[in-house]
Formats: C-alpha cells, structure tokens, sequence
C-alpha cells in the first residue's frame, strides 16, 4: 500500500490550485500565505515518512522486518501530516478553511520564535564577546516586525475573525478530535491511537509492554523470570493503517477542493483490505 501512495504521488502532488477551484479561491484569498502549500507540503511529509517506513520495514531478502519501536515515531509523523492537512482543508466553510490555514502560519511563526530565542539565551560557558552578540541578536529580534502581524494583517484584509487567527493552532488532542468530526478513523478516535502511538515514540515502559509479545522464561531463581520482548504485529499494523487511511483521505478531500480528481489516490493497483472502501 505504501508502494502504491508513492508511485500515485511521484515527485509530489499538483495541481491543487486549479483555476476555478474551491482552493485557487482560498489562496487567491490569503496570500501570500497559500493554503495550497500548506497542503501540498502535509502530503509531502506522510508521503516521505510512510517511504520511509517501507525502508524500514523491507528487510534487504524482499521478507519483512519489524523494529521493536522503531516504526511509531515515522508513523505519528505520518498521521500528524495527515492530520494536520485535512484539519485544514475538510471544512465546507471557506472561512474556517482560510482561518485555520492562518492560524497554522500564526503558530509556526510563534514556534520559530521561540525557538531562535532558545538558541539566543545566554548560558554560564558563554564568553563576554558572545553574550554581547547574544544580546545584539536578541535586539534586532524584538524589534524586527513579527511575522505573526503579518497574518493577522491579512486576515483583517480580508475579513477573517483575527482573534481566532492569532490563538494559533490548537492542541494536537483537540485537533484530532476536529479531523474526527471529518473523517472518524474506523478502528478508535484518531486521538486515541495518536496516543497510543505518541507512548511508544517516547521511552514508556508501561506502553512498550503493552504493544510487545513477551516470551517468559524461567530461571534458576524461582523468583525472577526472563522475559523477550518481540514485536507485536497487530500493533504495527494499527498505526500503519491509520497513518496511510488518513493520508488517502487527505488526498480525497484535497481532490474534491481542487477541482482534480488526479490528486486522488484511487488504490487501483492493489487489493484492497477489510475495512477499506472506495469514495
């Protein structure tokens, strides 16, 4: 399946800002700030980390390996993408489609603010010519115009609530909840497996047990028991089919906006499993 999503997507997808289309509206409407190209740049993301799932997981004999926990932080990846690109283009209000796409700017820009800000903070190693260029860089930064200004600025231009723009993006959690008022994810809410996931892309102890088949053995102390830890397929399918459902969705949903039925990723080369279905 994954095989099949990059040989549809190529060298990426196109086509999305049709002229006429519902999104060549939406971009004509918030530039520079294309929803387009956010996007088209979400699809590029689960594309290139599902890609990299098939790395993983072909072992080099053409038979299939399975890491330990090695495929869950590609897989959030991947369903994050998917996410974040149909939170963004699935609501049949051009208003709320423009807002979000705004309000996804707004928090990047926050994000990469703090981020030169953490990079700027003065630490104890630091030497007296580098504090003072420190100090310098941080200057410049709070007076330099905030990007964030900038889209607000646009969203007043054009008539968008700005104070919802300028709240950014919400939590990953409350953002999931609104893909599942789209696209319920057919197995558990999408927030319950990104969660499940997001355990396993960190050192849990507690989920690593869970998502692992254990192999007790005794020992010569009848107190202490060996236990292998192997993976569990059913959870590595799990994660696989809701990042690849979410990016096959995404892609349905931007086809319909731009106008393209291209865009859309009809799976026709392969067969398709329990659960799938055609739109």
């Amino acid at each position: 399946m994954i095989g099949s999503l990059r040989k549809h997507l190529g060298e990426g997808v196109g086509g999305l800002a049709v002229a006429g289309s519902e999104m060549r509206a939406d971009d004509d409407a918030i530039a520079p700030y294309q929803l387009s190209h956010q996007v088209s740049h979400m699809i590029a993301v689960a594309s290139d980390a599902l890609g990299t799932l098939e790395l993983i997981l072909r072992d080099p004999t053409e038979g299939i390996r399975i890491p330990l926990f090695g495929v869950y932080p590609v897989a959030r990846q991947a369903l994050e993408a998917g996410a974040y690109g149909i939170w963004i283009v699935a609501p049949d209000n051009p208003t709320l489609r423009r807002t979000r796409a705004l309000r996804t700017q707004v928090q990047e820009s926050r994000e990469e603010t703090s981020l030169i800000a953490e990079f700027l903070k003065d630490r104890s190693a630091d030497n007296k010519k580098l504090k003072k260029h420190k100090a310098r860089e941080r200057q410049k930064q709070g007076q330099s115009e905030r990007r964030a200004d900038k889209i607000a600025a646009v969203a007043t231009a054009v008539g968008l609530p700005t104070a919802e723009v300028k709240k950014g993006v919400p939590s990953m959690r409350t953002l999931l909840d609104e893909v599942d008022a789209h696209r319920p994810a057919p197995i558990a809410t999408t927030r319950a497996i990104w969660q499940y996931v997001s355990g396993l892309a960190h050192p849990s102890l507690l989920r690593a047990i869970q998502a692992s088949d254990l192999d007790l053995s005794d020992t010569p102390d009848p107190q202490v028991q060996h236990a292998r830890m192997t993976a569990k397929e059913d959870m590595v399918l799990l994660a696989l089919d809701v990042a690849l459902t979410l990016v096959g969705d995404l892609l349905d949903t931007a086809a319909v906006r731009a106008n393209n039925p291209a865009v859309r990723w009809r799976r026709d080369d392969i067969g398709l499993p329990p659960g799938w279905r055609r739109r």
